[in-house]
């Protein structure tokens, strides 16, 4: 099944941030990283650069959704 809404699971100690991902072939060398969902759209290439934006990405959005 899939879904494009992220979810947030707050049961027991720990808080899990489920996040709809595709990732894709981008060029020869390359691939795409997106997520779907509608309110938090996102789309990340795999360079270091890229790699580091969504890993901010990832963080930002726990900190929003999870810690609140």
């Amino acid at each position: 099944m899939q879904k494009n809404k992220i979810e947030v699971s707050k049961e027991g100690t720990g808080k899990t941030l489920y996040i709809p991902l595709c990732v894709f072939k981008a060029g020869k060398d390359g691939y795409t990283i997106s997520c779907s969902d509608p309110e938090h759209l996102f789309k990340s290439g795999t360079s270091p650069e890229q790699l580091q934006k969504f890993r901010a990405w990832i963080v930002d959005t726990f900190e929003k959704l999870v810690k609140n």
